[in-house]
């Protein structure tokens, strides 16, 4: 039982130049898909509230909030923009475990940026090892054979370990420190899923990111911590997961990569209903059915999709990020989707809730979870039907980086100035060349 102890090795060991190329540009664009959501949800009443609340405890203010003039202690900093990274639901999500890996890991190193100099390459080298380990670890305790209550919700619990090893990684900490880092964060470990469709869930992350952050300091003064955090016979693998099978934590390490199969959200949504939004976008395209024509929309969707985005009549934005109803409905009366549809207006457009009131949706347990079937039928008696094998987004239908600086520019677009936002993604892409990887956040903090 030293799988702990094998990947903290790994971590301090590991060289960004031996990591394969294609391993290292998707880091890249693990960064790029989620840069711009903390600076798009930077100004959301969540954040307003959150920071209102923890601004008057803040320490040296050191640290820069993306999207936002003020800053912070680093901390909070990590709190805080993780926090708004989560406001559409519109990051990475590793499909196998549903977690949501670059945020936490991503806040934490930014928080750091300005104390602690790094550059370009030594940022998304501590950020691919973060996504790797929090895709492991969960795997370990969320995929067969593990059983995981679906309650929990897994960014929560794995998160601070991946922001604990990003952090880790830059304080410089030794094998024995990064496995106490290791350890501390697993002991922080939490999030229920209860918290969806509430401001609370963007929380979840949130302090995953800060607890991380939190861990790494406090490894790096030297408080020990257990030897088997994860897999020990208390560890957290028993608190959450029947069957976890720690295998999973190293088995391939630094040959093959959970990194490769994370996959980029095309709709700000939960991950669950994608399938269903790629086959009504698929049909309104294709057909251009007027929306009042259609007259009723059947949905096939896996379980989990209604289990966790199961909301018939979401009453506000957030509770709407969990409604599969809500997003096809918007889906075929738009025929796009963009960040801009993720407002209370939306959720209260008269021609929306027409759409929505005639949707049906069963679940059926053979499907993977981003397999959907959606049948339409008009007025005139036409049936149009289309079955999605894997959504937009997903690891199988991967999109194009021109697709993720697209994503990025949507983001930004009303927030940044053009000519900063348009900066921020030339950096984001060059990243692997630039001596300062606090340069993010000259170009992403907001105007003071």
């Amino acid at each position: 039982m030293n799988e702990s102890r094998i990947l903290a090795r790994w971590i301090v060991d590991s060289r960004w130049e031996e990591l394969p190329p294609a391993v290292r540009h998707e880091t890249k664009r693990a960064f790029v898909n989620w840069i711009g959501n903390p600076i798009w949800g930077a100004r959301d009443v969540v954040m307003e509230r959150t920071l209102a609340a923890l601004d008057p405890f803040s320490g040296p203010r050191e640290a820069a909030l993306l999207g936002r003039p003020e800053r912070i202690d680093p901390f909070k900093a990590a709190l805080i923009n993780c926090a708004a990274s989560s406001i559409a639901d519109y990051d990475d999500t590793h499909l196998e475990t549903v977690i949501h890996p670059t945020g936490p890991a991503a806040s934490a190193l930014l928080a750091l940026a300005e104390r602690h100099r790094m550059s370009g390459p030594e940022f998304l080298h501590a950020l691919a090892l973060a996504i790797e380990v929090e895709c492991r670890v969960a795997k370990a305790l969320a995929a067969a054979p593990a059983r995981v209550n679906v309650a929990w919700y897994m960014t929560g619990v794995v998160g601070g370990i991946g922001a604990a090893a990003s952090a880790g990684r830059v304080l410089g900490l030794d094998q024995d420190r990064m496995l106490n880092a290791i350890a501390i964060a697993a002991a922080r470990a939490a999030g229920s899923r209860e918290t969806h469709g509430t401001m609370a869930k963007n929380l979840v992350a949130a302090c995953a990111a800060e607890d991380g952050l939190f861990a790494a300091f406090l490894a790096r003064a030297g408080v020990l911590a257990p030897e088997a955090p994860i897999e020990g016979k208390r560890g957290l693998g028993v608190l959450v997961a029947d069957g976890a099978d720690y295998t999973a934590m190293t088995a391939g390490l630094g040959q093959s990569f959970e990194l490769m199969r994370n996959a980029y959200k095309p709709y700000p949504s939960g991950i669950v209903t994608h399938a269903a939004i790629t086959g009504a976008l698929e049909l309104a395209r294709d057909h251009a059915p007027a929306p009042e024509a259609i007259r009723a929309v059947r949905l096939t969707v896996h379980p989990l999709c209604l289990e966790l985005c199961g909301r018939r009549a979401p009453k506000d934005r957030i509770e709407g990020t969990f409604s599969v109803y809500h997003w096809v409905a918007v889906a075929l009366r738009d025929r796009a989707i963009v960040i801009r549809q993720f407002s209370d207006a939306t959720i209260a457009d008269p021609a929306v809730i027409a759409v929505r009131d005639r949707i049906e949706a069963r679940a059926e347990p053979h499907y993977r979870r981003d397999e959907a079937e959606i049948e339409l039928t008009l007025a005139d008696g036409t049936i149009l039907r289309r079955h999605v094998d894997h959504a937009a987004g997903a690891f199988e239908r991967p999109p194009s980086d021109a697709d993720l600086d697209a994503k990025l520019a949507d983001l930004v677009e009303g927030v940044l100035p053009p000519a900063r936002g348009q900066a921020l993604r030339n950096l984001c892409w060059r990243l692997d060349d630039a001596p300062d990887a606090a340069a993010i956040l000259t170009e992403a903090a907001g105007a003071r």
